[in-house]
C-alpha cells in the first residue's frame, strides 16, 4: 500500500492541528534554549561595552574603545561556562535515572537565578567568575532537560519539527541578547550591562511557575512504575480524552522502555570501541567535535569584540542584523535536510563556511584593519558564515551524532560525546583571547585562518567518512554498519531488509527513535 505525497502532507497538516496543546507546551519549554542562546550572546557583547570594561577591564588607549579586558579574564569568563556545563553534564549522567524533567529543569532555574545575582550583586572578579561558572551549570541543566521533556511528550510522528523548536529558539535567544545589548549600551555605566542581565531573569522565572501547572513526562512515570500518572500526564499535555487510545500510549512507552532496558542489559563502556561499534562511537564523537571544528563557538563568543577590533561601525547592530538573517538558515534547515542528502548538504556548506572564514582573514590583513570597505566585506562574510552553518552544519552535525550511534549503545556514546564536546568548546574559549586579544598576539580577524583551515578539514572528513544517513531507519544503518560498507556506498548499497513505510522517508525515523520494534520484511518477500 502506498501514499501520495500530497495526502502524506495533508495528514501531516491534521496531525500538527491534532496536537497543537502539546506543541505550544513544548514550544513554551523550548525556552530554557531561548535562555541559553539569549545569555551567550548577551554576555559575549559585554565585553565590548565601556560600562563594563570600567569594571572589569582597564585603560587602553590603543584600543578603539579606549578601554580593554585583559586576555586572562576574557578567557575565564568564557571558558567557566563549558566547566559549569560539565559539571552539570556529569550530575545528570551519575543520576538520570532517578531525577524527574521537572526536577532538572528546576534546578537549571535555580543555578540562573543565583549566577544572576552574583554577578548583579558582586562587582568583582571573584563574583563574575562563580557567576559565569554557575552560569554554565543552569544551561547544562536547561538544555539536555528541555529537549528530554520535549521528546518524551511530543508524539512520535511530531517529534522531530517539536524537538527542532529547540535550534529556533536559540537563535531567537541571540538574537534578543544582542538586541537588547544594543539598546541599552548607550546608557553607559552599569546599567548597560545590569539590564540585559537582569532580563535574564524572565526565563527561569518562567519556567519555574509553568512547571508548577505541568505535569512529567509519560516517559518518566513509566519508568518509575507509575502507569496512572503517565496516562494522566498524556491527557494534560495533549488534551486525548479516549482512555482505550490512553492506555495503548502508555502500554507503546512501556513496552519500548522494557526492549531499551534489554538491550542495554549488560553494556559497559568499553563495548562503544570495540568491532563495528568503535567505527560508529569514532564518527559519533566526530560529528560533535566538528560543530566546534565550524569556528561557531568562537564567532558566537567573540562576535562583536572581533568587530570592535576590526573597527567596523555599530558593531552591535551589525551583529544582530546577521542572527537575524542567521535565523532564516535555521528555518530553511528542516526543508534542505529533506531534500539534500546529510553527507552532500554538510561537505557543500563546510566548503562555503571554510571560504568565508579565510575571506575575512584575508581581507583583514590585506587591508591593516583600517579600511571600511575591508570592515564592510568582514561583515558580510561573517553574516554568510553564520547564514551557511545554520542551513547545514549545525542541524546536520547534530543529528549525525545521534543517528550513527548503535541502539544498544547510544545513550553512553552521545553522553560520553556531550561530555568530549564541553571539553573541546572550553579549549577553544579558554585559548581563542590569546589570538585575538591586543594585549597578546592581537590577530583579530586572521584567526578565520585557522577556523577556515577546520573547516575545509571537516569537509574532507565528511567526503571520506561520514556515511548518508538520510532516508534509512535506525535498523538499517545497524545492517549497514555490521557489513562494513564504505562512506560513499551507504546511499546506494541494496539492504537484505527494507521498512513496510518506506514511502515515510524521515516520518519513519521518527518513529523509530520512540519504538525500537518497527515492522521489517526481507527484500525477496516483496517481489
Amino acid at each position: 500500500m502506498s501514499t501520495s505525497p500530497a495526502a502524506a502532507a495533508a495528514a501531516r497538516r491534521g496531525r500538527f492541528l491534532a496536537e497543537k496543546r502539546v506543541i505550544f507546551i513544548c514550544f513554551l519549554i523550548a525556552l530554557g534554549q531561548f535562555q541559553y542562546g539569549y545569555d551567550s550572546a548577551a554576555i559575549a557583547g559585554f565585553q565590548s561595552m565601556p560600562g563594563f570594561l570600567e569594571i572589569y577591564g582597564y585603560v587602553d588607549p590603543t584600543n578603539p574603545l579606549g578601554l580593554n579586558i585583559s586576555t586572562d579574564v576574557q578567557r575565564l569568563i568564557q571558558s567557566l561556562m563549558n566547566v559549569g556545563g560539565f559539571l552539570s553534564a556529569v550530575a545528570i549522567y551519575v543520576s538520570h535515572t532517578r531525577v524527574s524533567r521537572r526536577a532538572g529543569l528546576w534546578a537549571g532555574c535555580f543555578f540562573g537565578f543565583l549566577s544572576i545575582s552574583l554577578q548583579l550583586g558582586l562587582h568583582n572578579l571573584g563574583g563574575l567568575y562563580a557567576g559565569r561558572l554557575l552560569l554554565g551549570m543552569s544551561n547544562g541543566f536547561l538544555v539536555p532537560y528541555c529537549v528530554t521533556y520535549m521528546t518524551e511528550s511530543a508524539p512520535s510522528l511530531l517529534r522531530g519539527p517539536i524537538v527542532g523548536m529547540s535550534t529556533f529558539q536559540t537563535s531567537l535567544g541571540a538574537l534578543f541578547g544582542i538586541l537588547v545589548d544594543n539598546y541599552c549600551e548607550p546608557y553607559g555605566g552599569n546599567r548597560s550591562w545590569q539590564i540585559p542581565l537582569g532580563v535574564m531573569y524572565v526565563v527561569p522565572a518562567f519556567l519555574t511557575v509553568l512547571l508548577l501547572f505541568l505535569p512529567d513526562t509519560p516517559r518518566f512515570y513509566v519508568t518509575q512504575g507509575q502507569e496512572e500518572k503517565a496516562m494522566q500526564a498524556i491527557r494534560r499535555l495533549r488534551g486525548i480524552k479516549d482512555e482505550a487510545y490512553l492506555r495503548a500510549e502508555v502500554d507503546d512507552i512501556k513496552s519500548a522502555f522494557l526492549m531499551e532496558q534489554e538491550i542495554h542489559q549488560g553494556v559497559h563502556l568499553s563495548d562503544m570501541f570495540r568491532g563495528v561499534d568503535l567505527r560508529r562511537t569514532l564518527l559519533s564523537y566526530g560529528a560533535n567535535i566538528g560543530g566546534t571544528a565550524t569556528g561557531v563557538t568562537f564567532m558566537a563568543g567573540f562576535s562583536v569584540y572581533l568587530f570592535v577590533q576590526a573597527r567596523v561601525g555599530s558593531p552591535f547592530a551589525w551583529v544582530m542584523i546577521s542572527l537575524a538573517i542567521a535565523l532564516t538558515g535555521n528555518m530553511a534547515a528542516f526543508p534542505a535536510m529533506q531534500y539534500f542528502g546529510r553527507r552532500e548538504l554538510l561537505m557543500a556548506t563546510s566548503v562555503v563556511s571554510s571560504a568565508m572564514m579565510f575571506g575575512m582573514a584575508i581581507v583583514y590583513t590585506a587591508s591593516g584593519g583600517h579600511s571600511p570597505a575591508a570592515s564592510k566585506a568582514l561583515v558580510g562574510l561573517s553574516i554568510v558564515y553564520t547564514w551557511v552553518y545554520g542551513i547545514g552544519q549545525g542541524p546536520v552535525l547534530w543529528a549525525l551524532g545521534t543517528e550513527i550511534p548503535s541502539q544498544r549503545l547510544r545513550s553512553q556514546t552521545v553522553g560520553t560525546a556531550s561530555g568530549l564536546n564541553f571539553v573541546v568548546n572550553w579549549f577553544v574559549a579558554f585559548f581563542t583571547p590569546y589570538f585575538i586579544n591586543p594585549d597578546k598576539l592581537g590577530w583579530g580577524p586572521k584567526y578565520g585562518y585557522i577556523w577556515g583551515g577546520s573547516n575545509l578539514i571537516l569537509a574532507v572528513w565528511a567526503y571520506f567518512f561520514i556515511p548518508e544517513t538520510k532516508g534509512r531507519s535506525l535498523e538499517q544503518l545497524d545492517e549497514l554498519f555490521e557489513k562494513g560498507v564504505s562512506a560513499r556506498k551507504f546511499s546506494s548499497f541494496a539492504l537484505e531488509r527494507q521498512l513496510v513505510d518506506d514511502f515515510a522517508g524521515e516520518t519513519d525515523r521518527a518513529r523509530d527513535v520512540e519504538a525500537p520494534v518497527v515492522r521489517i520484511v526481507d527484500s525477496s518477500d516483496k517481489k
